[in-house]
């Protein structure tokens, strides 16, 4: 998997190192650039438009309240010049007009601050793997195709789980089952993340009914047969750049 490369919007500079440090937890993202104005950030586009022939950025991250502008503006002239890549809101601002001038933008996340890692994480991971999946040339194959990449990319935070489920135990789930080189059982999900099989089984049937690991039978285990999950954005084999 390739790195994706990001552009930084963020007035504050500590705020803006602190995405910076959490993009590199995350892994697979560089930092190409990052403003603290909306004149530098559509300069430093401007400039690698017409030096290269592309933006050559797979995500923004946005602050709204920038120094000399709205955030919004600075994403409607970047669309208007052809800019295809992802936008995650990185605000404070929860005006309605907002979020229906984000949703209308192509806004793909929108997380209101304060927040910490794992939401940051779970949403440009989001993103990335969805990147991963759609890039470069070819057709979805039908709708389930259509369905499962528009989930890959929807927010999965506490008020979007089923009850009883939690973002961190959910984020650790899904660490677990990217780092592995084979597809696990729930009983062996369970061991990694220090849970029951009961409630490792049930972080595994939600992100399998959201589309983002493949759930196939083991067979010639003893006893009752049993699902093993594999994550299905990496899972081997598949080109990944």
């Amino acid at each position: 998997m390739r790195d994706r490369q990001v552009l930084i919007v963020e007035d504050d500079r500590l705020t803006a190192t602190t995405y910076a440090e959490y993009l590199t937890r995350a892994g697979a993202f560089v930092v190409v650039h990052s403003s603290r104005t909306a004149h530098d950030a559509l300069g430093f586009l401007a400039g690698r438009l017409r030096r290269t022939g592309t933006f050559g950025v797979d995500m923004v991250l946005l602050d709204m309240n920038l120094p000399d502008g709205h955030g919004l503006d600075v994403l409607g002239q970047l669309r208007a010049a052809g800019f295809t890549g992802g936008v995650l809101a990185m605000t404070a601002d929860t005006e309605l007009e907002t979020i229906r001038r984000s949703i209308a933008l192509g806004v793909v996340q929108y997380l209101v601050k304060p927040f910490g890692y794992q939401q940051f994480a779970q949403r440009v991971r989001s993103f990335r793997d969805l990147s991963v999946e759609i890039e470069g040339p070819g057709r979805a194959d039908g709708q389930a195709e259509v369905d499962r990449a528009f989930a890959m990319v929807r927010s999965t935070g506490p008020g979007d789980l089923p009850k009883g489920l939690t973002e961190g135990t959910l984020n650790t789930v899904v660490a677990v089952l990217q780092a592995a080189d084979r597809a696990l059982s729930a009983g062996e999900v369970g061991t990694a993340v220090g849970s029951s099989r009961v409630t490792a089984r049930r972080y595994l049937e939600h992100l399998h009914r959201t589309g983002m690991v493949d759930r196939t039978p083991r067979y010639g285990t003893p006893g009752r047969p049993e699902n093993e999950y594999r994550w299905h954005p990496a899972r081997p084999g598949r080109p990944t750049d």
